[in-house]
């Protein structure tokens, strides 16, 4: 997905709704929903990356939840 496709899906809210992320941790269709999110420009490498060469080093927008 593109930013512009998000955006354009997001128009079709409520501009005061509330966001959650939603997500299956492992697999067994059971579904954690978070509310703190962060939306930042980065890689796709993930953070545990060792800094060898990576072929996914172009940047995207990145939602990040916080499990906290």
């Amino acid at each position: 997905m593109k930013v512009n496709e998000l955006i354009n899906k997001l128009s079709k809210f409520d501009p005061e709704m509330k966001v959650l992320g939603e997500f299956d941790s492992d697999g067994d269709e059971f579904m954690i929903k978070l509310n703190k999110c962060k939306v930042y420009k980065g890689n796709g490498c993930d953070d545990s990356w060792d800094g060898e060469d990576n072929e996914d080093e172009k940047e995207y927008c990145i939602l990040q939840f916080d499990f906290k």
